[in-house]
């Protein structure tokens, strides 16, 4: 009897969408815009001289919060692009883009994060970025994607897998007061010279690069988002780490992302410099979207 129970409950989870799974994507929520909605968010005129990029942040994600915000903005008219057309747009290439385009990031490459956006991305004809913490993957920590999982969301053409950081996303402490405590890549440890957290710094962004080279096929390094959006250039306790870093990072990487500058990605600016984001934390972040 308990058998045919529990083979009743599974028949009724697949009807209504659900799966026992813990590592599947969530059935995409269900989304009715009203009128109210509908009337701030009306689709506007053609916009593609700025494109708006937008960050999610691992477990801040919420499935139906985020279900909402894309629905607000395919119903304003807004399409997701590739990584390499925002590269094009920047460096003002000839690039077809639909009329109110904007790019899609999350960081960390977390599994819940995956979870509660891939159904919602599928039924709205959407793609993303998914920015790796390396080192966490490779560990087998089970909050994050694995390596098949990661190497599945490139093959699935809705997802682009990009590096965060190798195993250097961490805060290290690099003086002897309980406050000096910074980002590993930002920051010299203690009695530790330029050289020697070059050294350090240097050969994690390559073994991070390696990983994702080598674990999930058809790969390419189009951008890079820094851990906590710190290259240096937002604390750092020496002056030569923000010139070094970035220039290793742009070097390998067409497009560096952080949060402190504007989200919106103009024609003809160029990819010799960091390209800002807009997080994602609450609805009302996405009004500044709805510009005149």
């Amino acid at each position: 009897m308990s058998r045919i129970l529990l083979f009743a409950a599974c028949a009724v989870l697949a009807a209504c969408g659900g799966t026992s799974d813990p590592r599947a994507p969530l059935p995409a929520p269900k989304i009715e815009l009203n009128a109210t909605d509908r009337a701030t968010w009306a689709p506007g005129e053609t916009s593609r001289a700025e494109i708006p990029v937008l960050a999610y942040r691992g477990a801040a994600l919420q499935p139906r919060a985020f279900a909402r915000e894309m629905t607000l903005l395919h119903h304003a008219g807004y399409r997701t692009i590739s990584l390499a057309a925002l590269i094009a747009h920047l460096r003002g290439e000839p690039v077809a883009l639909p009329p109110r385009p904007f790019v899609l990031t999350f960081d960390d490459g977390r599994l819940d994060s995956w979870r509660g956006s891939d159904a919602t991305l599928h039924r709205l004809g959407f793609r993303a970025a998914m920015f790796v913490d390396a080192g966490r993957v490779d560990k087998g920590d089970p909050a994050y994607l694995r390596w098949s999982e990661l190497a599945a969301l490139q093959r699935s053409g809705r997802w682009e897998v990009q590096l965060e950081a190798g195993t250097g996303k961490h805060l290290m402490r690099w003086g002897p007061s309980p406050r000096d405590i910074g980002s590993f890549y930002a920051y010299r440890g203690t009695d530790e010279i330029v050289f020697g957290w070059r050294e350090r710094v240097f050969g994690d962004l390559s073994w991070g690069e390696r990983q994702l080279t080598y674990r999930v096929r058809g790969y390419k390094p189009l951008a890079f988002a820094p851990a906590y959006g710190n290259y240096g250039q937002l604390g750092t306790n020496d002056p030569r780490i923000p010139r070094l870093l970035l220039a290793r990072l742009l070097g390998s990487f067409p497009l560096v992302f952080v949060q402190d500058r504007s989200p919106f990605a103009i024609r003809g600016a160029g990819t010799d410099q960091p390209l800002g984001r807009l997080q994602v934390t609450r609805e009302r972040d996405l009004r500044a979207l709805l510009r005149p």
